[in-house]
């Protein structure tokens, strides 16, 4: 989805396709897609502990499975984490679980 939402934004060509995609590429999408993924999660899983960047991590090895490429070959559950952080931070900065209620 994420790939076709660029392709719409002609930022990639509506004849690409993902196997056209350098490794870079790739991962970017991948990552993005994650970030958005983890967004639309209860809040209340960033106010407490969670496996979340375990689960992300997860999921892209399992994409990377069924990709040609290699840009997956290094991708580390530190990597996971490092998109993770931020959005944790960002809850946990701007407000307690109860401003999140309606979320």
């Amino acid at each position: 989805m994420e790939f076709k939402a660029l392709q719409k934004a002609s930022i990639f060509p509506e004849e690409f396709e993902v196997d056209n995609l350098s490794d870079s590429e790739l991962l970017y999408i991948t990552e993005t897609a994650a970030q958005d993924l983890i967004f639309t999660l209860p809040a209340e899983i960033y106010a407490t502990d969670s496996n979340i960047a375990d689960i992300i991590y997860k999921a892209i090895r399992t994409f990377a499975s069924q990709q040609k490429g290699n840009a997956f070959d290094n991708y580390t559950l530190e990597q996971a984490e490092a998109l993770v952080e931020p959005i944790k931070h960002l809850f946990k900065v701007y407000g307690r679980k109860e401003v999140f209620a309606m979320n």
